[in-house]
């Protein structure tokens, strides 16, 4: 999988959580915090994966970025036919995309953000010591997961009686978000805030500095589908 290998890749650059080093976790499991995140990336009448001509394959992160993309193509390569798109798990875009790039070694892939994300990760990548004119860059470029700083542990103990389990929220939308940590700091004795980090920090948390916050760390899905026909 793709983001098992982003994650190995990543892992020399270092993670902006502050969590000690210990144990880490397993590649399937890296991979696995990635099965229900749900993207959008373009595909044929047969609803076969479409690379696109200078572009690659892309993975768009919310419906309103692929309908934005859709308009912007149809100007840019003069298309008048359907910009189809459907919906699939990252880790099966990613492995896809690995499939697909072994027999074209020059293929590429791009990820298009959630604009009505944008403005949250640029105020927040600047609250976090990024320059404007780059966290301006950065947010239009790839996807944000906001976190609660410090983590939020929420546990969920099961109607039926069964044993209790711990999660730890992180979310592709800023206002799911925004709302739990608000609901959290009414309660809390010390404020908790919210941070943005990109899909390669999160890969190197989950690779090089994991724990049981990781283990039990859950990224909420940008896009819910309730029908996939």
């Amino acid at each position: 999988m793709m983001l098992r290998s982003a994650a190995l890749t990543l892992a020399m650059l270092g993670s902006p959580f502050a969590l000690p080093m210990v144990h880490a976790l397993e590649p399937e499991a890296v991979d696995s915090k990635f099965q229900n995140v749900i993207v959008l990336t373009p595909v044929d009448k047969s609803e076969e994966l479409l690379p696109l001509k200078g572009v690659g394959m892309v993975a768009f992160f919310s419906r309103l970025a692929a309908d934005q993309f859709a308009i912007e193509w149809r100007k840019r390569s003069g298309s008048t036919d359907e910009f189809r798109v459907a919906p699939l798990s990252l880790t099966q875009f990613e492995s896809a995309f690995l499939t697909a790039q072994a027999k074209d070694q020059s293929l590429t892939k791009s990820y298009v953000p959630d604009p009505a994300q944008i403005p949250a990760v640029i105020g927040l990548q600047m609250q976090q010591g990024v320059q404007a004119q780059q966290a301006q860059a950065l947010a239009q470029n790839q996807p944000y997961i906001f976190c609660p700083d410090p983590l939020i542990r929420v546990k969920i103990t099961p109607n039926d009686g069964g044993a209790p389990t711990t999660r730890v929220p992180c979310a592709f939308s800023f206002t799911s978000m925004a709302l739990l940590i608000n609901q959290i700091n009414q309660e809390a004795k010390s404020p908790t805030v919210l941070k943005a980090y990109s899909l390669q920090d999160m890969v190197a948390f989950l690779t090089e500095q994991s724990g049981e916050d990781a283990k039990n760390l859950v990224i909420a899905t940008p896009i819910e589908i309730t029908n996939t026909n």
